[in-house]
């Protein structure tokens, strides 16, 4: 049976899930589960991807996620790889780690974006011992699981910068109030599934949606197919950028030569951090790749610089985002505030 095609958008919001080869466990320690976290935000950053919400199972993960730019595969990937990488490292466990592809399904987000938020920080209390257990024990099973974005939905100290609580203005405008409103929104499917919900997730391979969305999904799907190996992830046009266009437009935004941004050295100061961030969120080359090109660094130096941008207050300063925009603005990308 032939792969089924995805179709990869900008601004398109994913459900996704792995699990590992053959159902096995994939995560088996804290330091595990620590790893994939630490790997999942940075690709989240490299890759411009929103996150909403993800749970940790022991075989198996799910996600769901905003592409900015059409770029699911690449992001997923990346984490793939990398996670297996370490696991087989840890575990010392040649062959597969993750089984086939990643399972991704767009989602119609105006009705399904928030139950599936639910459904997601809900697994914990619906596997097969859990279900065993009465409400009070699901309930404490629920509020102490560490591995979800569930803790920071619903208490303040747990929030992670990297996870973007955007559902929680639906339920009501003070935070503390929509933190308890949608602590009893999850609650209130504990003991019953979201029967809707499944129907919708049952109803398509491809989309979690109404019938005229799944419709047009699947239509765009059939007339994009050939019959042949480039049946594979499709896509939409996205705009080209080149190192070099990036590499002049942070130059002029700075006032130096292009030129110092490819050579050895910190003589370009944070123009080249700035540029590096920009190479590795726009254009389809890897780190070591952008590395060599700037001055011949390695990919982690290209790693260590844009975590400063991330995290110095040099770098994250209202002054320097302004700058960042203009530069993206000059490459006719849409800017931070317009995303």
């Amino acid at each position: 049976m032939p792969r089924p095609p995805r179709i990869e958008l900008a601004n398109a919001v994913y459900h996704v899930t792995s699990r590992g080869n053959a159902r096995q466990q994939i995560f088996f320690t804290d330091g595990d589960r620590q790893r994939f976290l630490r790997q999942l935000r940075d690709n989240l950053v490299t890759y411009d991807v929103v996150l909403y919400a993800y749970v940790l199972m022991p075989n198996h993960f799910h996600l769901l996620v905003r592409t900015r730019r059409p770029n699911l595969s690449r992001f997923m990937q990346r984490l793939g790889t990398s996670y297996a990488l370490y696991y087989r490292y840890r575990r010392n466990a040649p062959g597969h780690v993750l089984q086939a592809r990643y399972r991704a399904k767009l989602v119609e987000e105006d009705e399904y974006l928030i139950p599936l938020t639910r459904y997601i920080h809900l697994n914990p209390a619906r596997t097969a011992a859990a279900r065993r257990l009465g409400r009070r024990r699901r309930l404490e099973l629920l509020a102490g699981f560490r591995w979800s974005s569930y803790p920071g939905y619903v208490r303040a100290k747990d929030a992670e910068a990297w996870v973007c609580y955007d559902v929680l203005r639906s339920f009501a405008q003070e935070t503390v109030a929509a933190r308890r409103h949608y602590r009893a929104y999850v609650e209130a499917c504990l003991l019953d599934d979201d029967g809707p919900l499944l129907e919708a997730m049952r109803a398509s391979r491809y989309a979690v949606g109404s019938s005229q969305y799944v419709a047009r999904i699947e239509d765009t799907l059939r007339s994009r197919r050939a019959g042949g190996p480039g049946d594979r992830d499709l896509d939409l046009p996205r705009p080209v950028v080149d190192l070099a266009s990036i590499s002049r437009a942070v130059a002029a935004e700075f006032g130096i030569a292009a030129e110092q941004l490819t050579q050895h050295g910190r003589r370009a100061g944070p123009a080249k951090a700035v540029a590096l961030d920009l190479a590795c969120r726009l254009t389809d080359f890897n780190q070591r790749e952008i590395g060599e090109y700037y001055g011949g660094i390695t990919s982690m130096a290209v790693c260590m610089a844009r975590r400063r941008l991330q995290e110095d207050p040099r770098y994250t300063n209202p002054a320097m985002r302004r700058r960042i925009a203009a530069i993206e603005a000059a490459l006719s990308l849409p800017t931070q505030s317009e995303k």
